[in-house]
């Protein structure tokens, strides 16, 4: 099984970057609202989101818990290089661990690239692997294949 927790895309909402007055300096770096519909897209696949965290020029995270139990905590990590990318992970024993083959991570990318893929904010959305960012492959349609 290939499995791609890694998406870019482009969105219909507003680039809420804050520049300075002068444009020197990023006040606040762009990603805050594709980080509060995708906390919505969760919490309607009945998700508890716990936090937005500002990460600077790193982007977003969206801290939330999940999986058929409702007990398994994630992250979705949301930067603006050309194009949204978001990265979704698994946070187990006080550490980020991507734990690509576990359960609850497979199911939790299904059904939020079916949630997003169904949600017109979100546009051509592409999934990779971490080795096939920024790689020139055309990614794939869904995250998971056979």
């Amino acid at each position: 099984m290939k499995i791609r927790p890694w998406a870019e895309f482009d969105s219909t909402l507003p680039d809420d970057q804050i520049d300075s007055e002068d444009e020197m300096d990023i006040l606040q770096f762009a990603g805050k609202g594709v980080s509060e519909a995708l906390a919505e897209i969760l919490k309607g696949l009945g998700c508890e989101v716990l936090e937005l965290i500002y990460l600077h020029e790193r982007g977003w995270e969206v801290l939330f818990k999940g999986g058929p139990r409702g007990k398994t905590l994630f992250f979705i990590r949301v930067t603006l290089i050309d194009r949204y990318l978001i990265g979704l992970r698994q946070a187990r024993w006080f550490r980020t661990t991507f734990a690509p083959r576990h359960p609850d991570l497979l199911s939790m990318l299904t059904r939020l690239a079916e949630a997003m893929a169904s949600d017109e904010r979100f546009i051509d959305i592409r999934w990779f692997a971490q080795e096939e960012i920024h790689s020139g492959v055309p990614g794939a349609l869904r995250p998971l294949e056979a």
